[in-house]
C-alpha cells in the first residue's frame, strides 16, 4: 500500500509548536537568569556600596541617544511571504523573511541620591521591512511604530570607568503594519503594553561622557490589528479578512504583530 504524503499544513503545525516551545524555553531561561542576577545584586549591594564609600552615587541626571537591533520575528507575515513566494502565476517572487528590526531612540533618566536606583524614560522608533516583486507587482511587508518604556535601573557595581546595570521596564507600544501583494494591500494599526528585562554596562571616558552597551528581552505583541486602509482582493491562501475598521485576519485568526524579542542596543550617554 502507498503511504499518503503529509500535507504542508500538517508539517507546519508541529514546526510552529516546536518553535513556540523553544522560544518559551529561551525566554524562561533568560528571565530566570536575570532574576538570579538581581537577587545576587540585591544581596551584595551593601558590600558594593561600602567598598565605594557607603553611597550609591550622588543624585544626577542623564541624557542619551541609543540605537540597535531587535531579533523580532513576524510569524504571520513570514507565512504570507512564504506562500506568495510559492504561489504559481505570480512568480518568481523572492520576498525575504522579517526576522530582525532596527530601533532608534533617546533616553532621559535620574539617579536617586545615595542609592543604586535610577529611573529612565525611553521612547524609541521601531522599523522592520522586507520587499519583493513578481509578475503581479510588488510583494512588500513591514512594521513600523514607537515604544515608550519607563525603566527602573539598578547599578550595583561601578567604578570610575565602568557601571554595571540591570533593567526592569513596563511600557507601551504602537505598531503600524502594511501588507502589499500585487494589486491588494492593507494597512493596520495595533497597540499593547509590554515588559522588558535586561542588563548592560556603561564605559566612561570621563565622568560626563559614557558609551552604553546593553541586551534586553522585551515582550510586546499586538494581538489585534485594525485595518485603516484596504484595497484589492488577496489570494485565497493569503489574508482572509482585510476590511477597513475591522481586524486583519489570516486563516480566520487575528494577524499578530510583534515588537518584542532579544534587543541589543548601543548608546552615547551624557551625565550631568
Amino acid at each position: 500500500m502507498k503511504k499518503k504524503a503529509k500535507s504542508l499544513s500538517n508539517i507546519y503545525l508541529p514546526v510552529n509548536t516546536i518553535m513556540f516551545q523553544f522560544n518559551t524555553r529561551l525566554f524562561s531561561n533568560f528571565v530566570a537568569g536575570c532574576a538570579c542576577l538581581i537577587l545576587i545584586t540585591l544581596s551584595t549591594a551593601p558590600l558594593a556600596q561600602a567598598a565605594r564609600g557607603g553611597g550609591g552615587g550622588s543624585g544626577e541626571m542623564q541624557f542619551g541617544i541609543i540605537a540597535g537591533v531587535s531579533q523580532t520575528t513576524q510569524d504571520g507575515m513570514n507565512l504570507l511571504a512564504t506562500r506568495a513566494n510559492a504561489r504559481t502565476g505570480v512568480g518568481p517572487v523572492s520576498t525575504g523573511a522579517l526576522n530582525s528590526a532596527y530601533e532608534f531612540g533617546i533616553q532621559y533618566g535620574y539617579r536617586f541620591s545615595g542609592s543604586m536606583f535610577s529611573l529612565l524614560f525611553r521612547p524609541t522608533y521601531f522599523m522592520e521591512t522586507t520587499t519583493g516583486s513578481g509578475t503581479g507587482g510588488s510583494y512588500n511587508y513591514g512594521v513600523t511604530g514607537f515604544t515608550f518604556f519607563p525603566i527602573l535601573r539598578l547599578v550595583p557595581l561601578e567604578n570610575e570607568f565602568m557601571k554595571f546595570f540591570l533593567n526592569l521596564g513596563l511600557g507601551y507600544g504602537q505598531a503600524s503594519s502594511k501588507i502589499e501583494e500585487g494589486s491588494a494591500q492593507v494597512s493596520a494599526t495595533g497597540s499593547a503594553f509590554g515588559t522588558l528585562v535586561g542588563l548592560g554596562a556603561e564605559f566612561c571616558m570621563t565622568p560626563v561622557h559614557c558609551i552604553s552597551l546593553e541586551g534586553n528581552y522585551r515582550y510586546l505583541t499586538m494581538d489585534r490589528n485594525i485595518a485603516s486602509d484596504a484595497s484589492g482582493t488577496f489570494a485565497s491562501d493569503s489574508i482572509s479578512q482585510a476590511t477597513t475598521n475591522r481586524e486583519v485576519e489570516l486563516d480566520g485568526d487575528d494577524l499578530k504583530v510583534r515588537m518584542g524579542g532579544l534587543q541589543f542596543l548601543a548608546g552615547y550617554i551624557i551625565h550631568f
